[in-house]
């Protein structure tokens, strides 16, 4: 078996696209204008309720299209692999995540999501789950060969859920969204 070097890492960086950066700027732009060009005929129509409703709409979704616009360019997710462990910055939390190998129990793989099953505390039963979402990662077809490389572990490969596991969670996740939507209209 071929030794590595105590120092080698595989590192795996978000791209930062610039075509989605300007889409979220437009799709921000498109947004603003529409609450611009509502806010004349709302004002007139004396509502305030409405007006609130239908500007914050629209100021509330330019604002959310232009955090997730700017966010690979101020945060770009990250994920290192070396002989000492895991370290992985996720895409909406600035804080990166340091798991040594010693600490890991389990390890399952797929093309779009690593779980990692680690203890914090050796002396520890408890088992903590780490996620890593591989989506936002470029190169991620070698992320596998790259932690079995690594891993003193035998990592579980995983397929990708079908198409229709996918629609089911989107659908329930719609459902949820409305059920509060419903509670909260009350």
């Amino acid at each position: 078996m071929n030794k590595l070097r105590l120092d080698s890492q595989d590192n795996f960086i978000e791209s930062r696209d610039p075509s989605e950066f300007f889409m979220c700027m437009v799709l921000t732009a498109v947004y603003l204008g529409l609450a611009k060009y509502c806010w004349s005929p709302l004002y007139n129509l004396h509502s305030l309720k409405l007006l609130l409703n239908v500007e914050g709409f629209f100021i509330i979704i330019a604002m959310l299209a232009f955090i997730v616009g700017i966010r690979p360019m101020l945060n770009p997710s990250s994920l290192q692999l070396s002989q000492k462990g895991i370290k992985y910055k996720g895409p909406y939390w600035p804080n990166r995540k340091s798991v040594v190998w010693d600490q890991i129990e389990q390890l399952y793989v797929s093309p779009e999501l690593v779980i990692v099953l680690y203890r914090p505390d050796l002396k520890s039963k408890r088992l903590w789950p780490m996620l890593i979402a591989t989506l936002y990662l470029t190169d991620r077809n070698s992320i596998q060969d790259a932690i079995a490389k690594y891993s003193p572990v035998p990592p579980i490969i995983m397929a990708n859920p079908a198409l229709l596991s996918r629609m089911m969670v989107l659908f329930f996740f719609f459902v949820v969204v409305i059920w509060l939507i419903e509670l909260l209209m009350k």
